[in-house]
């Protein structure tokens, strides 16, 4: 049963909020691959850099992708949702659909709830893609100048 119209309009405005958020994620790893190309580039051009730190600069920007790509996700599927919703379509049978098809089994109490269980996991990945971006500015810049 869909929810009533106010209500769907919430879990719409919900669900386009998130997915807003998360297209930072897209810029994070421009700053990152542009971070990741300085560093080797400095390197390349025989400025003296310490080679654990860029190496370990690399591995965060390798993690940083791993995030951004679970990000970029994400907010595609919170912007399906949000225009499904806006259509009217039922969050309860999306989110079920979604769940079956990635082998979810929890079921939340009710819809507000689990979408905002799942904004909080789609805001938490995008952090984790932040922290990585600066570990890595900061190993960059270490390397590079110290």
């Amino acid at each position: 049963m869909t929810p009533p119209e106010q209500e769907l309009s919430a879990l719409a405005a919900t669900a386009a909020v998130t997915a807003s958020l998360l297209n930072i994620g897209s810029y994070i790893a421009q700053i990152s691959v542009a971070l990741l190309m300085l560093g080797l580039l400095l390197w390349l051009l025989g400025h003296s850099v310490s080679h654990p730190l860029l190496l370990a600069a690399m591995v965060m920007a390798l993690l940083q992708v791993y995030f951004a790509l679970r990000v970029r996700f994400d907010a595609n599927i919170f912007r399906t949702w949000a225009n499904r919703w806006h259509g009217g379509a039922d969050p309860k049978a999306d989110l079920n659909a979604f769940d079956k098809q990635v082998g979810r089994r929890v079921a939340a109490t009710d819809i507000e709830t689990d979408l905002s269980n799942r904004r909080a996991g789609a805001l938490r990945l995008l952090r984790l893609q932040i922290i990585c971006m600066v570990m890595q500015l900061l190993m960059t810049a270490v390397a590079v100048w110290f």
